[in-house]
């Protein structure tokens, strides 16, 4: 972990091109005895570019010759230098992935599909948590030179200047403020929340709540504006009690659904509610039946993302999918593409309704 505020955990590490120092043993004498590229080359009966090839996959090798590297590189107990490789390409072969809370399994999945695109390309990720003072987070990922950020979460507290400076000091951005300057990929709720608001309504629900958790006056919450289009468009009750607002400093775990749906249920009634991630859904599902309430024959709940833990909820949670790991695999070819031609793109994933047991008919069309 660095200084308490971007706090760094390596997910994996990779080989590369420089050399390293290994232990050597001749009777009772232990030296140091760097083993070079050309010794690996030399022992496999190949060039030394063929080693490099193998090592960061950068071209192809034939599966005999790749063989005959890898064994080379055991039996010499070869092992790349990071560091010096870094200093010779001025390139670091590490890349981050910026969340807001490393608690949620959401951001496990999302960092898992990073990694694994990142480890056949010979990258290294590391996990940064946005918390504390932004100032401090942001000069340690300045320090660290990666050459790439993946920021998977809005509540991200970067500055347009302070993003600018990421993408001016060489680090290839995803989900930056300006898609001029930076790539951009979210999941498309606007198209599921709308099915999911429909499929309410037809099941006789006109009170549908909201449990925001992140402010509702965030440009970047597409979950509450597709909420309130949706809610719009079929003629359910779009009252200002049914939301209940984020609250800073804006969490969306299962304390901050909990409160919220506390709010809700002392504010008004509703027959559904729609919670911002699953973590807030489940917070919810404690305080309905707190409050004497079953689920759904009395309140249907629905979350988002769809993390492993919801269909083992009692009863199973309703829920809008997202591809977590494509997302993650998607942003590290992003930031490749960046860091190879300077190209920007932008993506919008496909998200899915999956219904289960905490949705139900309304009590009045019963």
């Amino acid at each position: 972990m660095c200084d308490g505020c971007c706090r760094m955990a390596d997910l994996i590490a990779v080989e590369d091109l420089a050399d390293v120092p290994r232990d050597v043993t001749r009777g009772n004498e232990k030296r140091r005895k760097m083993v070079t590229r050309k010794e690996v080359a030399k022992e496999a009966g190949v060039s030394p570019a063929t080693v490099s090839h193998v090592i960061n996959n950068t071209k192809y090798v034939s599966p005999e010759l790749r063989k005959r590297v890898e064994e080379a590189i055991r039996r010499l107990d070869y092992r790349p230098n990071m560091v010096a490789r870094s200093l010779a390409t001025k390139t670091t072969k590490h890349v981050g992935i910026l969340v807001n809370d490393i608690t949620n399994p959401y951001y496990g999945e999302i960092a898992q599909g990073m990694e694994e695109v990142a480890r056949h390309y010979g990258y290294m990720v590391s996990l940064c948590v946005a918390s504390g003072d932004s100032e401090k987070y942001f000069a340690n990922i300045l320090q660290r030179q990666m050459d790439g950020l993946f920021i998977a979460t809005v509540e991200h507290g970067f500055s347009s200047s302070q993003l600018e400076k990421l993408k001016k000091s060489g680090i290839a951005i995803v989900n930056g403020m300006d898609k001029e300057k930076a790539s951009i990929i979210d999941f498309d709720y606007a198209e599921t929340i709308d099915e999911t608001v429909k499929y309410l309504k037809d099941m006789g629900h006109i009170r549908i709540g909201f449990l925001s958790g992140l402010s509702i006056n965030h440009p970047g919450h597409m979950r509450y504006q597709a909420y309130v289009s949706a809610v719009k468009k079929y003629g359910t009750c779009l009252d200002p009690n049914l939301i209940i607002d984020g609250e800073f400093p804006f969490h969306t775990t299962s304390q901050s659904g909990y409160i919220a749906m506390k709010k809700l249920l002392a504010r008004t009634h509703a027959t559904a509610v729609i919670a911002s991630n699953d973590l807030m859904a489940f917070g919810a599902m404690r305080a309905i039946r707190e409050a004497g309430f079953r689920i759904p024959e009395d309140i249907s709940v629905v979350g988002c993302d769809d993390i492993f833990w919801a269909e083992c909820m009692e009863p199973p949670l309703t829920t809008i999918r997202a591809p977590k790991k494509q997302m993650g695999r998607e942003a590290m070819h992003m930031i490749l593409k960046q860091l190879k031609d300077g190209e920007t793109e932008e993506i919008f994933l496909k998200t899915e309704l999956i219904i289960r047991g905490s949705t139900g008919m309304a009590p009045s069309a019963r």
